[in-house]
């Protein structure tokens, strides 16, 4: 289930690389003063790009709706106590730096460079899960989600406090202090499903 919960997460965050390849298909005459071409023109120079927006959309509220579904019905780990946060948010420019600024790049009227395209795409995926950066995720950045580095405690042993060190994902601000509960991803990576008692 994990697995199949990191491809969901990589093709959610591709949502919006898929929605500037589809406006970089159309292709829209710009011409200050020119005469309108028309409708039906337009339509014909823009129907591709649309087709490719809408289906983004459509397959990426899918897999959303999968993923909120798997994350409420997993057992979530026992309660833990945050002793120390910090936000990684900053981690998601640079994969849109890295990952989506090079591939929109692409001329998307040539069939060889959505070749390209595909393959890159199953390689960055295979990358991507291995490597647990599935978290950096910035369709779930826009959805509100926030991603953290935290140190928790999760028991106690003879009155002393054992820490251990956990990235989550959660769509609340937490504070340190906070009881959280989360449903495991991957080794070291959760996402958040209760804060102090309160299901989220």
């Amino acid at each position: 289930m994990r697995t199949i919960q990191k491809v969901a997460l990589y093709i959610l965050s591709m949502a919006f690389l898929f929605v500037i390849v589809g406006f970089l298909c159309m292709d829209i005459p710009f011409e200050i003063g020119g005469d309108f071409i028309g409708m039906p023109q337009l339509w014909d120079k823009c129907q591709f790009g649309i087709y490719i927006i809408i289906v983004s959309i459509l397959i990426e509220c899918v897999v959303y709706s999968f993923l909120k579904k798997s994350w409420n019905k997993n057992t979530p780990e026992l309660s833990v106590k945050i002793i120390h946060k910090e936000d990684l948010n900053y981690n998601i420019l640079n994969f849109v730096a890295s990952y989506f600024v090079p591939l929109v790049s692409f001329n998307y009227v040539k069939l060889n460079h959505w070749i390209v395209l595909s393959i890159l795409l199953g390689i960055i995926g295979i990358i991507f899960c291995k490597s647990n950066g599935f978290y950096n995720n910035p369709t779930l950045a826009l959805l509100g989600f926030r991603l953290y580095q935290t140190q928790v405690e999760t028991q106690k042993i003879e009155k002393k406090e054992k820490k251990e060190s956990l990235i989550v994902i959660c769509n609340k601000n937490m504070s340190e202090g906070d009881n959280i509960q989360y449903v495991m991803l991957s080794d070291g990576v959760g996402v958040v499903t209760y804060i102090n008692n309160k299901k989220i």
